[in-house]
Parts: C-alpha cells; sequence; structure tokens
C-alpha cells in the first residue's frame, strides 16, 4: 500500500513538475526538504503524527519552506498533510528522484571498495555501466575496507559483488557443504 502510496504522489509533482518546466528546480527543492527532514527527525515526526491538527501542519510547512521552495512544492506538501500523507514523504521523495533519473536517461550507481580508485579505473568502469545500461551514470564511490579487494558494485536493485570478502564466504559455505 505504501508502495502504491509513494507512486501515485510522485507521480502527480512530476508531472506538474515537467508540464511547468521546472523539473530541475522542484528536484532540488524536494532534496532541500528531504535534508530538513533527515536533519530534524522531530520535525518529520510532526508531519506524519495523526496527534497534530492537519491545519497545524500545514501552517508549519507554511512558515518552515514558504520562503525556500516554490509554490509548486509548497502546494504539494500541504496536499500530502490534507491527504494525511505525511509519513510518505520520504518515500515519495525517492520515487520522484527515481522518476527524475528515468526520464533524464540516468542511473545511479555506487561502488564499493577497499581503497580508491584510480580516475583511469572510475572512466573503464562508467564507460563499461554506460554500453551496459545505455545510460548516462552517476558514480558514487565508497570505501568499505571489510570487502578485503574488489567491488561491489549497486546499479539500482542490482548488485555485482566481485568482493574477495563474497568470494571467500562463497567457498566457506561450500566447504560446510561437503560431507566427510
Amino acid at each position: 500500500m505504501a508502495e502504491l502510496v509513494s507512486k501515485t504522489y510522485s507521480e502527480a509533482i512530476f508531472d506538474v513538475a515537467v508540464e511547468e518546466g521546472r523539473l530541475d528546480l522542484v528536484q532540488s527543492e524536494f532534496d532541500f526538504v528531504e535534508s530538513i527532514l533527515k536533519e530534524y527527525p522531530d520535525f518529520y515526526e510532526i508531519l506524519k503524527t495523526p496527534k497534530v491538527n492537519i491545519e497545524e501542519k500545514k501552517t508549519v510547512i507554511q512558515e518552515t519552506f514558504g520562503d525556500q521552495v516554490s509554490q509548486t512544492l509548497l502546494n504539494f506538501l500541504k496536499i500530502v498533510m490534507d491527504k494525511k500523507r505525511g509519513s510518505d514523504l520520504l518515500s515519495i521523495k525517492w520515487d520522484f528522484d527515481r522518476r527524475v533519473d528515468e526520464y533524464k536517461g540516468v542511473v545511479k550507481v555506487t561502488v564499493e571498495s577497499v581503497v580508491p580508485l584510480t580516475d583511469d579505473q572510475l572512466n573503464t568502469l562508467v564507460s563499461n555501466l554506460k554500453k551496459m545500461t545505455g545510460k548516462e551514470i552517476v558514480l558514487k564511490t565508497i570505501i568499505t575496507p571489510e570487502l578485503l579487494g574488489g567491488l561491489v558494485v549497486r546499479l539500482g536493485d542490482k548488485v555485482i559483488d566481485g568482493s574477495i570478502k563474497f568470494k571467500l564466504e562463497g567457498m566457506l559455505e561450500g566447504l560446510t557443504q561437503i560431507i566427510i
């Protein structure tokens, strides 16, 4: 049910942003709102809780974001409050970002490695992923010493685990299956 809610609402704000030609603006404003919700969990709790009256929530949204975001996003946030979907705001944002990436032909990829990759390695990886997906690649790198070596590439919901840790765990599992 929550997934259907986030898809429905994200589609609505996405369609309005595209129609108004303000997709990048709405996305950056929504990024700002998301950062506030994550940085101030007590504030987010006010928007989520049914204990706070809807009109009070809308007033808080107006006072907090009124000078910071466009009327388009402000109205959207108020509608979300009217529909008692404040607890779904972050999942709506996540689905909105996914729609924007799809619309722009972009794939976000996370690469974990033990040591920082060189520019040549990163360029080769981006080039190969671009050939594989046919889309632009936005790469985020993370240093994860626990991998022992190799890479873990996360491409949407797909994971390519070429880490030594994964291979060793596979070998260990195989060895435990041997009956003596």
